[in-house]
């Protein structure tokens, strides 16, 4: 048996489901993928890490200044990165001349197992929440995982994307970064 709402009842949820939708509208359009940013701060302070991989090996960031690079943030307990982790592989062995690094926001036990099991041609550098400012200058205010920024060799930030990629748009800001824009 269905009860009757009230009239007042009814427009104050019509009132608050307006305001729901407006405030998703609003987050959609503030954390939606960009492209275009400069980000020149911001990837002067990546260029700047040294960050241990799971076997404790400091990878130290500088060495990749001056090219294109694909930079995924990722972790081990998010199902959306650990499904995109073959296609950036497969990208990363058929891609001539950009970087792949993958940082994990994990624990280094957890990004060694998952590497023993799901081998990856590309660096996995590890790191735990502390690089969430570093991500946020990089284009991730929702602090979303997966998060790729593809940058080009002059260090400004090609594109971002917020949550997995997919083969076409990787394969897109590939052949960008390559073109050298």
């Amino acid at each position: 048996m269905r009860l009757p709402l009230r009239r007042p009842l009814r427009i104050g949820l019509a009132i608050a489901l307006a305001l729901l939708g407006i405030l998703a509208a609003a987050a959609l359009w503030n954390f939606r993928d960009h492209f275009g940013q400069t980000g020149r701060a911001s990837t002067e302070a990546l260029f700047a890490l040294k960050l241990p991989d799971s076997s404790g090996k400091i990878l130290d960031f500088a060495q990749w200044r001056g090219k294109p690079m694909v930079v995924n943030f990722w972790a081990t307990w998010c199902p959306p990165c650990r499904e995109e982790m073959p296609l950036l592989d497969k990208a990363a062995r058929a891609t001539q001349g950009v970087q792949f690094v993958g940082i994990s926001v994990d624990e280094a036990s957890h990004v060694q197992a998952f590497r023993e099991q799901n081998p990856t041609s590309y660096p996995l550098p590890v790191s735990g929440m502390e690089i969430s400012p570093l991500a946020t200058a990089l284009g991730n205010k929702a602090m979303v995982l997966p998060f790729t920024v593809f940058i080009a060799a002059d260090g400004h930030i090609a594109a971002i994307k917020l949550g997995a990629l997919g083969e076409a748009l990787l394969q897109e800001q590939l052949a960008q970064l390559q073109a050298g824009r």
